[in-house]
């Protein structure tokens, strides 16, 4: 067990020694691809529905300059 945690430690240092703490935006949204417990959302699907929404906020603003016109 020792030698499987030292080997890791050599191969992932930033893992084992993070050089800063996690701020609490990047642990929240780290947060968000967790669907249930222990079971997780695909990253790329996650920001693919995060693009989504944000074009159809873009696209809300857009109609309402247009109408406030």
């Amino acid at each position: 067990m020792n030698r499987v945690l030292v080997l890791c430690a050599l191969l992932v240092p930033g893992f084992v020694f993070a050089e800063e703490i996690p701020s609490p935006e990047l642990l929240e949204f780290l947060g968000d691809w967790e669907v249930s417990e222990n079971e997780w959302q695909d990253p790329l699907d996650f920001m693919q529905d995060l693009d989504a929404l944000d074009a159809e906020a873009q696209t809300a603003k857009v109609e309402e300059a247009q109408d406030a016109q």
